[in-house]
């Protein structure tokens, strides 16, 4: 990969052409590790080595709920995964996701207060031998995943914080270490060996360097393009998911890119989307399937959509649906979709 010169500033509004590719970055984050296998691979890959060879076949469970305050939810870019040991003991693993440009003044504080506070609220009863019972807090691993712009350079630990001697340090001191992730300094290709979250870590990783989304777009594509055709299409399906890119501009992107085979690549990625839907949707049938799809990329781009609009898509035939579908994809607005008169 050819190296980058340090980015300019970073605007996290929309510019003159239009929104940036990934304006919630920290969302955009969350929905990746939802990805069925990602949170899983995330984790494997990126905890000590010591930590993964005592972990069970077991895969990762999203336990935020539990873990994280509801009212940080959407604000934060937190996630709290349970994971066991081969001999059944539970762990915890901590993500925090960061995409400021560089790391704040107050991280460390921020980090140890959070960390005390899942490991509490985790906290199991123990008896033993002799019938008495202890509370101990939960076992928790914090993995930081930083997708800003400048080099991350905090200290690791909050032992390296407290700037004492290490000797001072090292004596029963409250100290804890987290694995840091940065982006930045990872190599394309090593980001992932597991496809789906390779994709999504190139969009995190690039979509805050770029002030032009056309840049960004094109920088993406090329790098997914010298990794293989797959990463191509993930990196776009994720794109379309997430932004306002249109087709005509990526079908530009994708000529000068992939010449002789941008229509493979929109057809394939069309194709995937509307047909990826809930567990058993399929099987309810395919019109249901679509609506649900169409529905949910809908309200994905608007966030809320206008009465009836619902209900127009829930009766409407596949016919209709592959054709809203096909318009949505051209980035039409409800109003040229559907007609004035069911978007008010």
């Amino acid at each position: 990969m050819a190296a980058h010169s340090e980015p300019p500033p970073v605007n996290d509004g929309a510019t003159a052409d239009g929104p940036r590719l990934i304006q919630r970055h920290d969302q955009f984050a969350k929905q990746l590790l939802d990805q069925p296998g990602c949170a899983d691979a995330f984790l494997r890959e990126r905890l000590p080595d010591t930590v993964v060879a005592r972990l069970s076949a077991a895969p990762a469970v999203d336990r935020s709920e539990t873990f994280i305050d509801p009212l940080l939810t959407e604000h934060r870019g937190d996630r709290v995964f349970a994971l066991e040991t081969a001999d059944g003991e539970p762990v915890l693993v901590w993500t925090l996701i960061e995409h400021k440009s560089s790391p704040e003044s107050d991280t460390l504080l921020q980090m140890f207060t959070t960390l005390c506070g899942i490991a509490v609220r985790g906290a199991r009863r123990h008896k033993e031998a002799d019938g008495t019972v202890r509370i101990v807090p939960a076992a928790v691993y914090p993995i930081l995943l930083y997708h800003g712009t400048r080099l991350w350079t905090l200290p690791l630990s909050l032992g390296e914080a407290y700037r004492l001697p290490a000797n001072l340090v090292t004596e029963r001191l409250p100290n804890f270490w987290y694995t840091l992730v940065d982006l930045g300094v990872i190599q394309d290709r090593e980001l992932s060996n597991f496809p789906p979250l390779q994709a999504g870590l190139l969009v995190l990783k690039y979509a805050t360097r770029d002030d032009d989304p056309l840049t960004t777009l094109e920088r993406l594509i090329a790098v997914a393009a010298e990794v293989g055709l797959t990463l191509v299409v993930l990196v776009v399906k994720y794109l379309f998911k997430t932004s306002s890119v249109d087709r005509a501009r990526l079908r530009t992107v994708l000529t000068g890119i992939l010449p002789g085979q941008e229509e493979d690549v929109m057809l394939t990625i069309e194709q995937e989307i509307i047909a990826e839907v809930r567990p058993g949707l399929l099987a309810e049938g395919e019109a249901k399937g679509k609506a649900d799809t169409l529905l949910h990329l809908l309200r994905r781009r608007d966030k809320t959509l206008p009465s009836g609009i619902e209900d127009r898509v829930r009766a409407a035939g596949i016919d209709q649906l592959d054709e809203w579908s096909e318009r949505l994809f051209d980035g039409e607005p409800l109003t040229e979709i559907f007609g004035p008169d069911h978007t008010n």
